[in-house]
């Protein structure tokens, strides 16, 4: 890495080329099974997305590779993209889901669907596929390859806000309205969480943690597990669903949803204070 070091015009080129790899794998994946499965018929749309998410983290792990391998001459491991699991990172992973469901539990009402046990399951794997893509993908571009590029030409502080912040950015367009609090709330929740992920990883020195803590949340709070919502039904139905007795932007994180939330924003922080500790702790 240490030929990128000198050349600010040569590190934003690079991070812009990670930037559209991952956007290419994401399109080649979804136009080779958009085509694939107009030919072949699925009994349900659990298992096109299964199919379709798994086909795009391929893709794009093959993207990766070629660029950092063959044209850079680098390892993944060069960008800490390395998949090494401490206990701490587990235990994150489960209490950063679990300490928002139960706030919010606290304040809505909580509800089952009914489904058939293989139903049940199709739902979970596809929920599953979805938010490993994400994970893998997302964390390798951010706190791999972006992060590392930014530490080698600047420092450490720069590798931090510079992703986090484009890491919210990003997520705009996946907005269902758009209105100024609704924006606000997505850029300050999406540049904490992206913090609270540089953290995670900085700490293990692999993005290992922040991959397994990045897919458990989107399991558990952004996909077809659990909907927190104000209206019955509003996204389809879940195994599990929140209803909010408010549309109070604070507490449904506006046209994002519970994620930009100030109750999930708690979490965030809590657990960036969690990692300080144990930064400061490990000196």
């Amino acid at each position: 890495m240490e030929k990128y070091r000198s050349s600010t015009g040569k590190t934003l080129l690079i991070a812009a080329i990670y930037c559209l790899l991952f956007l290419a794998g994401d399109l080649c994946g979804s136009v080779v099974f958009d085509l694939l499965f107009s030919i072949i018929s699925l009994p349900n749309s659990a298992w096109y997305q299964m199919f379709r998410m798994s086909g795009c983290l391929l893709i794009t792990v093959l993207f990766f590779w070629l660029y950092t391998e063959k044209c850079l001459h680098l390892k993944r491991t060069d960008f800490r993209i390395a998949f090494s699991i401490q206990k701490w990172g587990v235990a994150f992973a489960l209490l950063l889901p679990a300490f928002v469901v139960l706030a919010f539990l606290a304040v809505g009402k909580g509800e089952v669907h009914r489904f058939s046990l293989g139903d049940g399951l199709l739902i979970a794997a596809a929920s599953m596929a979805a938010a490993v893509k994400a994970g893998v993908l997302e964390e390798a571009l951010f706190r791999g390859f972006l992060m590392k590029l930014l530490e080698n030409r600047w420092n450490r502080r720069v590798a931090v806000l510079a992703p986090s912040v484009l890491f919210s950015l990003a997520h705009i367009p996946s907005m269902d309205s758009f209105t100024a609090e609704g924006v606000a709330l997505l850029i300050i929740s999406g540049s904490l969480v992206g913090v609270m992920f540089s953290l995670v990883a900085y700490q293990g020195n692999a993005i290992g943690n922040s991959v397994l803590l990045h897919s458990m949340w989107n399991f558990v709070i952004a996909s077809d597990i659990l909907h927190i919502t104000t209206a019955q039904g509003a996204y389809g139905t879940p195994l599990f669903q929140i209803t909010l007795p408010s549309g109070n932007a604070l507490l449904t994180g506006a046209g994002f949803g519970a994620e930009a939330s100030f109750l999930a924003i708690l979490g965030y922080a809590a657990v960036c204070c969690a990692v300080l500790f144990l930064q400061k702790k490990s000196l």
